[in-house]
């Protein structure tokens, strides 16, 4: 980690409260309130060199994303440090995404250097990833963000991203320091 390039996600305590009626089960329809109201910052030399909206807590944690062991958004990424790998294989993911490492979900779980976890009986489950909320489906951003222990941002915001990564000098591979702090 020899560039001087930083990621801070200033996470906003009311991202918690994502659903719009907490009388109602976890849903689509449910799960929408204070939706990418985090702040996302690339800072170098202590000037931010690029900044956007982004939704770091997982409000997808039913259906095909089962919830977190403690807690439905157990799957979030725990404030604090985290490494961010760049330009990894976007395998069934839209664009250019990076790979969140070295760091724990507020379950207390430990997401590895390959962005998993791995489960008491060995098995890896899970991928971290920074990426865009691009619905192949809809061919289009979705209107919410939906994190099941990702962090989310818009596709313009993805691409804007990468350029000013590129720009740095960062390339596949290079790994920048991350932090999440709670406001």
């Amino acid at each position: 980690m020899e560039n001087k390039i930083e990621l801070v996600v200033s996470r906003s305590k009311a991202s918690y409260k994502f659903r719009a009626d907490e009388s109602k089960p976890d849903s689509f329809e449910n799960n929408w309130k204070n939706n990418s109201i985090d702040g996302l910052a690339l800072i170098r030399e202590n000037k931010i060199i690029f900044d956007c909206k982004c939704q770091s807590v997982a409000n997808y944690c039913f259906g095909d994303m089962s919830p977190g062991d403690t807690v439905a958004h157990g799957d979030t990424i725990a404030p604090g440090k985290f490494t961010l790998r760049c330009f990894v294989e976007p395998r069934k993911f839209h664009g250019e995404i990076h790979a969140i490492c070295d760091t724990i979900d507020i379950d207390g779980q430990r997401i590895n250097r390959k962005a998993m976890q791995t489960s008491a009986n060995g098995f890896q489950n899970g991928r971290w990833l920074l990426h865009d909320r691009y619905s192949f489906k809809l061919g289009r951003d979705t209107n919410c963000a939906w994190s099941a222990g990702c962090i989310i941002v818009s596709s313009a915001d993805l691409e804007a991203f990468n350029k000013v990564l590129r720009k740095n000098g960062i390339k596949a591979g290079d790994e920048i320091r991350g932090i999440i702090v709670e406001i």
